[in-house]
């Protein structure tokens, strides 16, 4: 049935306060308008209720929030590199040496032990020829016969014979006489002497490398075996032909430049091939020069002068040699070691003159001329060990079994910690220069 519009009853509404309209007149004379959301606030609707929260709180919230992350962080990555260093500063004192007289030798319980490097090297300068000539030149060397015949010394006459395993003969212009054997350190070792030989004849085949010597006069007797010889240094100077000439002026003052260039450049030489924790010291070596054959040169009016040189040198163990030194300068423990700070500063000589051979020589005299400072050593290793795990407050007591550290400080990583890693690799033990 269609309805009318009468038939069409429109519930009627209740009416509230909230539902009565404010007139647009009153609202404009009561100065009210609608609240507006301010935009320093966030709105939230949570079952018809508004909650307006400040920018400003928001954004301190996520400060925080930040700023305690971080600190997380950083305490993360301190904790990684946790760790320890402990430095300290040795006993020192400085010694004084008034040319005291010292002796080492290359073996034996208790001394001072030396060893001798040796090194050559052959250099030239070309220099101006006044003119040519014919030469006719022996090769020289030197070489060291031995005698392990018995305790009785062997004499031999001038030309004695020096046989090469291939038939070349060397000879002794004069007569020598060789040690006995003796005992060394409860070591028997054969008498010993070095000699100056020279080819039967001219000519560049005599020029040879190290090489063993027999001597064919003892031959069918009882000391063929006995009595040899070993090289020294090569055989060298044989030549026959034709050689541009010097003026003796110029040649000496050439040979004197050879000499300080050859010395110096083996001394530089020798200290780069010394083990560490060793020190060679040039005062106590020696070079010998030997004169090689000219060579020619480019130029038609020059030659070349050569010369070889054969360094010598004496080597220390720094420790040994600086020990031994303080030894009667000041009062060492039992077991202490010490160390000479620049030991090179100390002027050393030897006592008398230069050792003839120092290959040869189980013993040398020297002195010592100088002031240094002298400073304990410490067992890092062992104080490493000791410090493993250890409170801070236990330092001292620590430290009571090392006399010769005058003080020390400890920083531990991170800085809450108080107690030293307890894996040693993180520590670590440091010394100070002393002052």
């Amino acid at each position: 049935m269609p309805k009318n519009i009468e038939d069409i009853i429109v519930p009627e509404r209740k009416r509230s306060i909230r539902n009565i309209p404010i007139p647009e007149s009153r609202r404009k004379n009561n100065g009210y308008s609608a609240p507006e959301v301010k935009r320093d606030e966030f709105d939230f609707h949570r079952k018809g209720v508004r909650f307006s929260i400040p920018l400003w709180q928001s954004r301190k919230s996520m400060w925080m929030a930040t700023g305690v992350a971080l600190l997380v962080l950083i305490f993360a990555i301190l904790s990684l590199f946790n760790g320890a260093t402990l430095s300290y500063i040795p006993q020192s004192t400085t010694l004084s040496f008034d040319n005291d007289v010292y002796t080492a030798q290359k073996t034996g319980e208790g001394k001072l032990l030396y060893s001798v490097i040796k090194l050559s090297g052959n250099k030239g300068l070309e220099v101006s020829a006044s003119g040519e000539e014919k030469v006719s030149d022996k090769a020289s060397g030197k070489i060291v016969v031995y005698n392990n015949a018995g305790k009785e010394p062997q004499k031999l006459r001038a030309t004695t014979r020096f046989e090469t395993p291939d038939g070349k003969i060397y000879q002794v212009q004069d007569a020598i006489t060789i040690p006995g054997k003796s005992v060394v350190g409860g070591v028997e070792k054969p008498g010993a002497l070095e000699v100056t030989v020279y080819a039967e004849r001219p000519g560049e085949e005599f020029n040879i490398g190290l090489t063993d010597f027999t001597l064919p006069g003892l031959k069918g007797t009882s000391l063929s075996l006995s009595i040899y010889a070993r090289s020294k240094t090569e055989m060298s100077g044989g030549f026959v032909g034709t050689e541009k000439v010097i003026k003796d002026q110029d040649q000496a003052q050439v040979k004197i430049q050879l000499q300080t260039a050859l010395k110096n450049e083996l001394i530089s030489e020798a200290r780069a091939q010394v083990p560490e924790g060793f020190i060679l010291l040039p005062a106590l070596s020696s070079v010998t020069f030997e004169d090689l054959p000219q060579t020619d040169s480019a130029g038609k009016s020059s030659t070349t002068v050569n010369m070889r040189g054969n360094l010598y040198g004496v080597m220390f163990k720094k420790s040994d040699l600086s020990t031994r030194l303080a030894l009667e300068k000041t009062t060492l423990a039992s077991g202490d070691s010490v160390d000479i700070i620049e030991l090179e500063s100390l002027n050393f000589s030897f006592t008398g003159a230069t050792p003839a051979d120092l290959l040869l020589s189980d013993e040398i005299k020297f002195s010592v001329l100088g002031k240094a400072t002298v400073v304990w050593r410490i067992d890092e290793t062992a104080l490493k060990t000791d410090l493993i795990g250890k409170h801070k407050k236990d330092i001292s007591s620590i430290l009571n079994n090392y006399p010769t550290i005058t003080s020390a400080t400890a920083t531990i990583r991170p800085f809450w910690k108080n107690s030293f890693p307890d894996d040693g690799a993180r520590i670590l033990v440091k010394k100070l220069s002393v002052k």
